[in-house]
């Protein structure tokens, strides 16, 4: 009888050392819930908050009369095009007595509408340029140049004035959380929404804006903002909208994303630093 119990007891340890790892393992406790994903994107690291197309397509807010160095004279095409786009040869009335040398990118540039505050038909923040495109010098006169476009973001036309590139690095940032109404001001500075790229109304995620605020006012690229709108029925309380990341400066203007929202923004809403 003994004898047969030990081997029962054999038997039983050869089919444990049988079984598959996982089946000798415990039993894991159940789950009550399924895990949730982070609950802040402020957890993770710095993300571009922005693309290329931001940084390089929505121009800027500068002075009214601001002044380039030269402009777009003629077109390789020309008898046969009245606007060009990337691949295109176009012709420059600056040269190698003004700089430039082969292999040199300029923007495009297009002076376009006046910005004025809101509600104001006559307090200005400035001027909008356009910049629909760059060049890169193929070869240089004197007194002219010869560039192709090496980038487009819409069309190029005769006359369009040029400016010396400068790359604009995309900002990188931890994406802070979505302030709500019972959240306090910071009490930093404030600003507005101006203008809107492209004039795309109402104002979506993703929309670049452009702000009445800039790097005098203490703002860089990078920078999160609350877009909020005043409640003038209860002077301590704000509707907040969203919030929006700045891409670049200039002095006093901006050019910002919106990076999340809670309801529709306007020209007009205001934004103040997180």
């Amino acid at each position: 009888m003994r004898a047969r119990l030990s081997a029962l007891a054999a038997l039983g340890a050869v089919s444990l050392l049988a079984l598959p790892a996982w089946a000798q393992e415990p039993a894991p406790e159940p789950v009550s819930s399924i895990p949730e994903v982070s609950a802040s994107r402020a957890e993770a690291g710095p993300i571009p908050v922005g693309y290329e197309s931001d940084v390089y397509c929505s121009g800027w807010i500068g002075g009214l009369d601001d002044r380039f160095p030269g402009r777009i004279i003629s077109a390789e095409k020309l008898e046969t095009r009245a606007s060009y786009m990337q691949g295109d040869v176009m012709y420059l009335d600056i040269g190698s007595r003004r700089g430039v040398v082969p292999g040199q990118e300029f923007w495009v540039v297009r002076p376009g509408r006046i910005v004025y505050e809101p509600g104001s038909q006559t307090k200005e923040v400035g001027r909008l340029y356009e910049t629909p495109a760059r060049l890169r010098v193929i070869c240089v006169q004197e007194e002219t140049s010869i560039a192709e476009i090496t980038a487009s973001c819409s069309d190029s036309t005769i006359g369009d004035l040029v400016l010396p590139f400068e790359p604009i690095p995309i900002p990188l940032a931890r994406v802070a959380p979505l302030p709500t109404s019972c959240d306090s001001a910071s009490g930093k500075i404030q600003g507005r929404i101006v203008e809107v790229f492209d004039t795309a109304t109402p104002v979506a995620t993703d929309t670049v804006v452009y702000l009445d605020l800039g790097d005098k006012d203490g703002l860089l690229p990078g920078d999160f903002l609350t877009v909020f709108r005043p409640r003038d029925d209860v002077n301590t309380l704000r509707t907040i909208l969203g919030q929006v990341a700045i891409l670049s400066t200039r002095d006093h203007t901006s050019v910002a994303k919106v990076v999340s929202m809670t309801d529709t923004m306007y020209v007009g809403d205001s934004v103040e630093l997180r």
